[in-house]
């Protein structure tokens, strides 16, 4: 599939995808499928995020990204320059950091069944690899991980259900791009280990340092 045909697709369903939040499950789940199959038609391995505009008024973006893969950068690129100009829609190369150590992290990121602070996360550096200058760091949160709450009236007929290790695992993810942007996450993160609170660490910085402190050991 070329960038044109992608972008064709793309303004035929362009009105639904900016107001996606607000329809039905089923429907919701179909154009997410297609938007990711229509992708993957253009390139495999590139994914996509879209930020909604607040109170739908005012543009929405639709983020490419390609999950730090420096090989699929320029399909990227190539995508991004060729989109169309359509109202209320913008559209970006890689994702870029969007909180800084002075931004507020009080507010919970909310994933699906659960919720996380930035301001109660922390990271141990636990190893150097210098021959590619990544790190391996320990990320450890300093309150249990907080289930979102039911509906008014709504009736708990099964246990609840411990969260998934790969969901937690994918949240940190998320929330690690928005503090360090993608080039610079991939480029110098190795992999990461998640752990709760009741397990025993040595010394620990708040995980809003991250980004300056990579860059304090790169100057090294």
């Amino acid at each position: 599939m070329t960038p044109s045909q992608f972008w064709t697709w793309f303004q035929d369903n362009q009105q639904k995808l900016y107001i996606l939040p607000l329809l039905d499950i089923e429907e919701r789940d179909k154009h997410f499928y297609w938007l990711s199959k229509h992708l993957s038609y253009y390139c495999k391995g590139l994914g996509f995020e879209i930020k909604f505009a607040s109170d739908y008024i005012g543009p929405a973006t639709l983020i490419i990204t390609a999950y730090g893969v420096k090989d699929l950068y320029p399909k990227v690129f190539e995508l991004i320059d060729h989109a169309p100009r359509i109202d209320n829609w913008k559209f970006e190369a890689l994702k870029k950091a969007s909180k800084d150590e002075n931004s507020a992290h009080d507010t919970p990121y909310e994933f699906g069944s659960f919720k996380i602070k930035i301001s109660d996360l922390y990271f141990q550096p636990v190893k150097y690899i210098k021959s590619t200058g990544k790190i391996i760091i320990h990320i450890y949160s300093d309150s249990s991980l907080r289930r979102a709450r039911q509906r008014p009236g709504a009736q708990r007929s099964n246990p609840v259900k411990p969260i998934n290790p790969k969901d937690i695992h994918t949240a940190i993810t998320f929330i690690l791009e928005d503090l360090m942007g993608e080039e610079l996450l991939y480029s110098k993160i190795k992999k990461f280990k998640f752990y709760k609170i009741n397990r025993k660490r040595g010394i620990t910085y708040k995980l809003t340092h991250l980004k300056s402190f990579l860059e304090m050991i790169n100057q090294n």
